[in-house]
């Protein structure tokens, strides 16, 4: 009896760190605050446990380019003695998704304004494409590492759990936390953890 022998890659969706919203700047140019780098200290010196007790192959660290991500993947980097970070314009921030109809069962925000159908398919293609690139059936067993932001990993947790997109509004998820997905050769897709803080000190745990 043969044994089918299933490849694996570990997906870890890292959110940046608290950060400065200064002005009326915006995401394109709000940088890390202090408190921001330090959570991000604790977040490279978490992923080094992760990556050293796991066989998996390394296959690179990613990261959006907004400033806030990029800064968290490089000083967490230097904890998990990478030096290679690659800039993937498309890991940047998603629109919150609000619409009367598809967000009616899971609740509408009432802060935000609802959203144009152009800007939902903007979104939806901008998932798509991060799923091609990372979420694709795996050769061989590999680790990957994404920095990006609140929204596009919670519609990722979403497509993996085959919920909609507006579904994010259920999933509070704070800063410098670790998020696991496994994708295996066969297409299968599962949940592993979401939102892990246990790395950061009661007192570092923030969300906004």
């Amino acid at each position: 009896m043969s044994v089918v022998v299933h490849h694996r890659a570990r997906i870890l969706l890292v959110r940046h760190g608290h950060y400065e919203r200064v002005g009326d700047l915006g995401d394109r140019v709000w940088e890390l605050s202090p408190l921001g780098r330090r959570q991000a200290v604790h977040t490279g010196r978490r992923l080094l446990h992760l990556l050293d007790t796991d066989s998996t192959e390394f296959g690179g660290l990613f990261a959006s380019p907004w400033p806030r991500a990029r800064q968290t993947a490089e000083i967490a980097s230097k904890e998990i003695k990478v030096e290679r970070i690659t800039i993937k314009p498309y890991l940047h921030e998603s629109l919150p998704l609000v619409d009367p109809e598809r967000s009616a069962k899971w609740g509408i925000h009432p802060d935000l304004p609802m959203t144009s159908e152009d800007d939902r398919k903007a979104t939806q293609k901008q998932v798509n494409r991060v799923r091609e690139q990372f979420f694709r059936p795996p050769k061989h067993d590999t680790t990957l590492v994404l920095f990006t932001h609140g929204n596009l990993i919670r519609y990722l947790v979403n497509s993996v759990l085959d919920l909609p997109l507006e579904a994010w509004c259920r999933l509070s998820i704070a800063h410098a936390s670790i998020t696991e997905i496994h994708t295996y050769d066969d297409g299968f897709e599962t949940l592993i953890s979401f939102n892990g803080t246990n790395h950061l000190p009661a007192s570092m745990v923030t969300s906004a």
